[in-house]
């Protein structure tokens, strides 16, 4: 049997994964079934495609694409960053229970990436219908050096 810290580090391995194929910035993300384990959805970011296609939001969207009538907080949510306000609000209003991240937004800020400074723990706080757990610091040197290598796209501070 395997421990819940390999569990999660082994889903945070698989939006890493996800993270290095992604075709913009390496946010990575996968959605979880808690009780079976399954890894019901991916995403990364497009949003060269669509600024709202955050990796988050791809995911929420390729899940609810086939998962139509769901029961979304029996899933978790594993993302190489922190969920940016708009990402968290979604998984708010999915009803996602548990979220897990590597890289936090502060970090993101100390490289130069464009972040609003809000946190998803406040999001989650703030939030008076449902609130979800978020766990930070899952595989978080792997996810920093994502950031740290990436480039410097539209998405960064000049």
């Amino acid at each position: 049997m395997i421990s819940n810290k390999q569990a999660d580090e082994y889903y945070m391995q698989q939006a890493i994964e996800m993270a290095r194929k992604a075709p913009d910035f390496p946010f990575g993300a996968v959605i979880v079934r808690r009780t079976t384990g399954e890894i019901i959805a991916k995403g990364v970011n497009r949003s060269s495609e669509n600024p709202i296609f955050h990796g988050e939001i791809d995911a929420i969207n390729s899940c609810a694409a086939v998962n139509p009538s769901i029961d979304w907080s029996e899933f978790d949510l594993y993302t190489t960053a922190e969920p940016c306000p708009m990402c968290q609000s979604a998984i708010e209003w999915a009803g996602i229970s548990t979220i897990y991240y590597g890289t936090s937004i502060p970090y993101l800020q100390s490289l130069g990436w464009w972040q609003i400074g809000i946190r998803a723990e406040e999001v989650s706080r703030r939030t008076p219908f449902r609130q979800s757990t978020v766990i930070a610091g899952i595989l978080e040197l792997e996810c920093n050096a994502l950031f740290e290598a990436a480039g410097t796209g539209s998405t960064r501070l000049k």
